[in-house]
Order: structure tokens, then sequence, then C-alpha cells
């Protein structure tokens, strides 16, 4: 997130929620309906549950903190970082036979 950004969010934005994870949520002061979020580091758009998305696009208004789902959300990006690096296949081949015209 860029420096410009984070002041323009001190300035003209208020936070509404922090959660587990370190992203901070905002809205607009002159124009609640203005929403963003700051991610934390090394998160983007995955890292957010369903509820909180919602909000995000005013869908819904309540900001829900319910710590167990941010819990279960991080547990998922774990399993599926551990999925990624434990199935990944070693490269022990050239890499791919190329077509041949008959």
């Amino acid at each position: 997130m860029s420096l410009g950004f984070k002041i323009y969010s001190y300035f003209n934005g208020s936070l509404v929620h922090q959660d587990s994870l370190g992203n901070k949520f905002y809205h607009d002061k002159k124009k609640p309906d203005k929403r963003w979020i700051i991610y934390a580091d090394g998160l983007g758009p995955e890292s957010i549950p369903t509820n909180y998305h919602n909000w995000l696009h005013n869908t819904s208004d309540t900001l829900d903190k319910n710590i167990h789902q941010l819990d279960d959300l991080v547990n998922n990006i774990k399993n599926r970082t551990q999925k990624h690096i434990t199935t990944h296949k070693k490269n022990d081949s050239k890499g791919y036979n190329s077509w041949q015209p008959k």
C-alpha cells in the first residue's frame, strides 16, 4: 500500500475496524458509503471474510466482528499455502515434449 493512500486514509477516513489479521477497514468521514480496506503486509483480497466483503461493497451495513470466522480464514489460508508447497512437483524432466508434426 502506498504511503500516499495511508496518509489519505488518516486524514479523510475513519477507522471502523481492524481484524485479527491486521486488515484495517475505513469509511469516508464525509460520505460513510465510501469504504475501503488497507490490507496487512503480505495479504490481499482473499484474506477478508464474506461479511466484510459485503460491507465494503455496501450490500451490508453491519460489520460483523466474529473472531471465529477470522480464525477459520487464517487456518484455511495456511492450509492452502502448505498444500501448495507440499504438492508442488519437482521438475526432474526437461520440461515438456514439444509438438512434432507428422
